[in-house]
């Protein structure tokens, strides 16, 4: 049901959406005293998520995606909002963070996962963070305010990821003395207004958070002794820090022994049985971030190799060690270290795909193309499987290949139907196999879920001028761009006449629950 419903919204929540580059946000209209509703919330938290995809900050790896969705399932079923649509996101940054805003966007940077020491403490994280979101903190905070200044305030929020992202990449922080970054004009534009909610989120917000978040980490089967663990392990990680150096989190989430000992005090009193963390699947994660989120491959190596010198064998280990070893192109090496990784139960599962990844990189078609094939047979419709096979026949370049992915594609996307990554992979095998509609059709898709819904239409309309159709195929892409035509008009009229509230009707704008593109 789910699903349908996200595919019903998906255009109205895109319409949010400026062109290009702009982190231009949806207006809420001007008057403090109005309420935010929950379908403005909504579409504001897929408009914050779609920017932060266009922004290039985002781990895309399906892997990862999918062992955050289990969290996110978790979490969210135990928390006091069960039918919210939260939404995780992956950041490539190794600063210690996360956030939320509304509509039930989460923001996980690589840096939380690596700094926790157990699921369940990462799960302490997120469990505030979904805490945040079910008791409307950030909503509050925006009524305290000029609702005006919403977009200014996302537009600070994506464009201080995307700065910390870009300084982690470049490694350097030598700049020209007269360049003025344009992300750090956006930060000093919104700093004011930032600085205000931060004092109206961090105080009796934090302690709400902390009580409601512990109730959730309760209910969803993790240690509650984990959210004190987890704030004395950033105390005592960062307790010299000041100024700069502090981290982003605590910045606006500071830590105090108050807020520890009350922690402790609330898992003492809730904590009716001892809870053993599983701790293996997160430990392969946290070191899947750490190479997904490094670029230099050689530095990767240096630190696994060390690591396991000092802390002995470990299954962990040598999967980001194997990991990074393929990166380096040492594909043999790579696959010999991944004979030491051992997984039992469900998780050999995770063994397989690692070993056909490094098939892949290896170029070893034989291995990895019958492997697949058996996978795929017993999970058909796994997106992680559909998704990483689809991938390698993809990137033979052939017509066969891209048949291949094709079918394999169409079936997955019936079960994740927002999913761009998943469109971009299905428009490039249409293209392969030769049917450039149905590649250009599902090309627009994935375009108007990464934001670009005027593009999504142009692309739409270039089709019916640029390639020969026949009937069915016309009537098929002028049914979406007549579904698509009214709402870009009503962007375009908004953006003209400086609309300060957004007028969006559901019924309207509604997608049929077949999609066309599959």
């Amino acid at each position: 049901m789910r699903k349908h419903i996200i595919l019903a919204t998906f255009v109205a929540s895109l319409s949010t959406m400026a062109r290009g580059d702009e982190l231009n946000l949806p207006d809420f209209g001007r008057s403090a005293n109005a309420g935010v509703s929950e379908r403005e919330e909504y579409y504001f938290g897929l408009s914050v998520l779609r920017q932060m995809r266009n922004a290039g900050i985002l781990i895309e790896d399906p892997i990862l995606d999918e062992y955050l969705r289990t969290l996110q399932t978790r979490l969210g079923e135990a928390s006091s909002a069960p039918d919210e649509n939260f939404r995780y996101c992956l950041i490539a940054d190794k600063e210690f963070n996360a956030f939320a805003v509304p509509g039930g966007v989460i923001g996980i940077n690589t840096g939380l996962m690596l700094n926790a020491g157990r699921e369940s403490e990462l799960a302490a994280v997120l469990a505030h963070e979904v805490a945040h979101v079910t008791q409307k903190h950030m909503v509050r905070a925006m009524e305290r305010t000029q609702k005006a200044s919403i977009p200014v305030m996302l537009g600070t929020l994506v464009a201080a990821v995307a700065a910390s992202k870009s300084e982690n990449r470049n490694g350097s922080s030598i700049r020209d003395p007269n360049y003025v970054d344009p992300t750090v004009a956006v930060l000093v534009s919104g700093s004011a207004l930032m600085q205000q909610l931060q004092i109206n989120y961090t105080r009796d917000n934090e302690f709400e958070a902390d009580r409601v978040g512990i109730q959730t980490l309760k209910k969803a089967g993790f240690d509650v002794t984990s959210m004190a663990s987890m704030f004395g392990r950033m105390q005592t990680a960062f307790r010299t820090g000041a100024g700069a150096d502090v981290p982003q989190y605590l910045r606006t989430h500071p830590i105090t022994t108050t807020r520890i000992a009350e922690a402790k005090t609330r898992a003492q009193n809730l904590q009716d049985k001892f809870v053993q963390d599983d701790n293996t699947k997160f430990l392969l994660m946290r070191e899947r971030a750490r190479v997904m989120q490094g670029t230099e491959p050689t530095q990767l190596v240096r630190f696994y190799r060390e690591a396991l010198k000092e802390r002995g064998d470990s299954s962990a280990l040598n999967y980001g060690l194997s990991l990074s070893l393929a990166k380096l192109g040492k594909h043999q090496e790579a696959q010999a270290v991944a004979e030491k990784v051992r997984l039992s139960g469900e998780l050999r599962l995770l063994k397989k795909l690692l070993t056909l990844e490094l098939a892949v990189a290896a170029k070893q078609e034989k291995i990895w193309r019958d492997e697949f094939q058996a996978l795929h047979k017993v999970y058909p419709k796994h997106r992680v499987i559909g998704s990483m096979y689809a991938q390698a026949l993809i990137d033979l370049g052939t017509r066969r290949g891209g048949e291949d992915a094709r079918d394999i594609l169409r079936e997955v996307v019936t079960f994740f139907d927002d999913d761009p990554v998943l469109y971009e992979q299905l428009s490039r095998a249409y293209q392969l196999a030769g049917d450039n509609v149905r590649a250009g059709e599902a090309f627009a898709r994935a375009t108007a879920y990464r934001g670009g819904l005027e593009d999504a239409l142009a692309q739409l309309e270039s089709m019916t001028r640029d390639l020969e159709m026949d009937y069915y195929q016309r009537a098929r892409v002028d049914a979406q761009i007549a579904e698509l035509t009214p709402i870009v008009l009503e962007i375009r009229q908004r953006e003209g006449v400086g609309s300060t509230r957004q007028q969006l009707s559901i019924e309207a704008l509604r997608l049929r629950a077949h999609n066309p593109a599959h």
